[in-house]
């Protein structure tokens, strides 16, 4: 299934964003990723974001692959905790999966 993510870091930016394509390539050997690229935080206060898309083909379902980017998430030690305090050391989201929009990229 065609997948589009988006990822998303606004704290240690680029070690953060390099992480997280490591932890997906492993998980997802054909994952490619966009050039990064420094937006304005929509909806917080905090610096500036470094964000880039990946797009992928995996057989997993939906709810698996879902379950997976929230495991690399953890895994970075990111938490809903951190993003109530406008710290987001990852984001990675689902965007696409197949034809089914998932959640609307706002930053593109």
């Amino acid at each position: 299934m065609k997948t589009i993510i988006a990822l998303g870091s606004n704290c240690n930016q680029e070690e953060n964003i390099s992480k997280a394509q490591t932890l997906l390539k492993q998980r997802f050997k054909n994952v490619k990723f966009s050039d990064t690229q420094w937006t304005e935080p929509i909806g917080i206060t905090s610096d500036k974001f470094l964000n880039c898309i990946g797009t992928l083909e995996t057989e997993m379902s939906l709810t698996q692959v879902v379950q997976c980017l929230k495991e690399i998430e953890q895994t970075m030690g990111d938490s809903h905790e951190n993003h109530q305090k406008g710290k987001v050391l990852i984001d990675i989201d689902l965007a696409q999966y197949g034809e089914k929009i998932v959640k609307e990229i706002i930053w593109l």
